[in-house]
């Protein structure tokens, strides 16, 4: 057997062993004279190659309408002796499904360049197609599942402990302001938009992750890229291979700030629900610890009065009797020594006992239900004092500069007495703890602001105050710079409320060093 048989019977085979069918096209002048199917046309397109032989418009004809017009441009430039790249299109096959096929075609020349013919190669993509359509479904059906959830998904990759690359989910802009581009290209946007309070604890949590450690969902603040501050809920989630090694994590942030801020107002609502228990105990307290004292002083304090008229009627008397008689001893004591003592004893007696009457009211309207009663006329001088009067101990224990500066004629307003009161003790207490010596001022004064209408209270120390970072958050719910000491946070935020609530301003001035003022505006009563 000649090698050209053999050669031959080797080509044969090679062809039924290719995947797909080969054609040849013959070409002279440029136009296609003769086109020969191989033998695996059949499988291919359900067609046999005699088919092909008999009807030379069967093959055009069986290609998908929306591909014809490329399948015709392909054989346009074979014929035209041009190279090109494998084309994939679409046809219906002989039982009528849509069958995907890759088309390559191997141009043939003679020695002067000329065509001669050209040998395509026509394969069956139809699985490898269907595989790259439910792809593309999936990340499609991915994109909108990443879309529709209420925050954004991060992805971690993951070497030897290290991140070694970082994606943020399109979600991104509506958590944090942020585009995944500006990501991208900031690889410490994420730290730095991280509030700083908060940074530490963020930066740690990730390197356990990263070390393959289990982390619960943290709760922290971001500053969004339009310089609010946002609460986000952090999750994370570990990816490990079979040796337990973690190779990347995935994160999920949603915006937490409007359940936070919900959190927050009921915690405040709970307190206060706590804090008015604590009145009316305090209420039932005083009313009778009030009836315990009232009349004990009561019988003190009409007594004096009766002695010291007394002492007033017999005074002539017994000075006469020491004129003609010389002096003689009263209670131990000379009478010329008693004499001047006797009526500032009986005064001092007096005084302190109404001090004691004006201490127990004080205390009984601070604590009374009047809870119902928000729109009654209040004088707000009548308020500091009684203020005053409740923290006059502490006052005097943390200064020995202490002004008191009410103004005249103020207007009325309309409120809560014992709120407004509540509020001053509050500015005046955190006034007191932040003297650092006794000769450290503390003022406080009433005017009217006759432009705007509103009566004015103004606290104002020369204690340690505050930086502006703190300044920037005093009335936020829990916020404190006393925790050590005991602060929980809540007082001003209330006391802030408060004031809103009677359609006034709490403002705070202060300087680190310097001291703080604090300044109440509530509107003046139509009368």
């Amino acid at each position: 057997m000649s090698d050209k048989v053999i050669t031959g019977h080797r080509m044969k085979n090679l062809i039924k062993a290719i995947k797909g069918y080969i054609y040849t096209v013959t070409v002279e002048n440029g136009v296609a004279v003769q086109t020969y199917h191989g033998e695996g046309c059949a499988e291919i397109t359900g067609y046999a190659s005699e088919a092909f032989q008999a009807d030379p418009d069967l093959w055009f004809r069986m290609v998908h309408e929306d591909d014809r017009e490329a399948v015709k441009k392909q054989a346009a430039k074979a014929l035209a002796g041009e190279e090109q790249q494998p084309l994939e299109h679409r046809i219906l096959h002989r039982d009528g499904s849509m069958r995907w096929l890759k088309s390559t075609i191997a141009l043939n020349k003679n020695e002067h360049g000329g065509l001669i013919s050209y040998d395509g190669l026509i394969t069956n993509i139809s699985v490898r197609k269907s595989a790259e359509e439910a792809l593309r479904e999936s990340e499609q059906r991915y994109k909108r599942l990443l879309n529709s959830v209420t925050g954004y998904i991060y992805h971690v990759r993951v070497a030897n402990g290290i991140a070694v690359a970082t994606t943020h989910g399109p979600g991104c802009v509506a958590v944090t302001g942020y585009s995944s581009e500006e990501f991208e290209a900031d690889k410490e946007l994420w730290y730095r938009m991280v509030y700083e309070d908060d940074r530490q604890t963020v930066i740690e949590r990730a390197k356990r992750a990263l070390l393959g450690e289990a982390v619960p969902t943290l709760k922290h603040r971001i500053i969004h890229k339009n310089g609010s501050v946002r609460w986000v809920r952090n999750t994370i989630v570990l990816r490990k291979d079979a040796n337990g090694t973690v190779v990347s994590y995935d994160g999920l942030v949603s915006d937490y700030t409007e359940r936070k801020k919900a959190e927050e107002l009921n915690e405040i609502q709970r307190q206060q629900l706590v804090q008015a228990d604590k009145l009316a105990s305090l209420g039932t307290l005083v009313a009778g610890v009030a009836h315990e004292i009232n009349n004990p002083n009561n019988y003190i304090l009409l007594n004096a009065k009766f002695l010291s008229r007394g002492w007033r009627e017999v005074k002539p008397i017994l000075d006469d009797y020491a004129a003609r008689n010389g002096d003689f001893i009263l209670a131990g004591l000379p009478y010329s020594q008693m004499y001047g003592k006797i009526s500032q004893l009986f005064a001092g007696l007096i005084d302190g006992s109404k001090r004691i009457q004006k201490i127990v009211q004080s205390l009984k309207d601070f604590a009374r239900d009047n809870r119902g009663s928000a729109n009654e006329l209040v004088d707000i001088n009548q308020v500091v004092e009684s203020a005053i009067t409740i923290v006059n101990t502490l006052i005097k224990k943390s200064t020995d500069e202490f002004s008191l500066a009410l103004g005249e004629n103020l207007p009325h307003l309309r409120g809560n007495a014992q709120q407004l009161a509540q509020v001053i003790i509050n500015l005046v207490t955190n006034s007191c703890q932040a003297l650092r010596h006794k000769g450290a001022r503390l003022g406080i004064e009433t005017m009217h602001d006759a432009e705007k209408n509103n009566v004015v209270v103004r606290v104002s120390d020369e204690g340690i105050g505050l930086s502006e970072a703190d300044l920037k958050h005093i009335f936020d719910p829990f916020f404190t710079t006393k925790r050590d000491s005991g602060g929980t946070g809540l007082g001003l935020s209330i006391s802030y409320r408060i004031i809103k609530d009677h359609g006034g301003d709490l403002k705070l001035r202060s300087q680190l060093g310097r001291g703080t003022t604090a300044t109440v505006a509530l509107p003046a009563a139509v009368e």
